[in-house]
């Protein structure tokens, strides 16, 4: 499993949309988690897909969410 951190948001409501967005998306299957720290919600996002460097989760992430613009 590969993990990125997509840093602190400051929000549920947001980490709640991001989720949305997120989960389950592309061929990389996105699973987004998150918890509660110093009143901000870090947001974990991770990939089950074989052989997947951090760079190429990241991109993907950064893709995708470019797209939903």
């Amino acid at each position: 499993m590969t993990t990125i951190e997509l840093g602190n948001i400051r929000s549920k409501e947001q980490v709640e949309k991001l989720i949305l967005k997120l989960n389950g998306k592309t061929y990389m299957n996105f699973i987004v988690s998150y918890s509660i720290s110093a009143g901000n919600y870090p947001v974990i996002i991770s990939t089950d897909r074989p052989n997947t460097s951090e760079d190429e989760l990241k991109n993907m992430v950064l893709w995708y969410l470019a797209l939903e613009l």
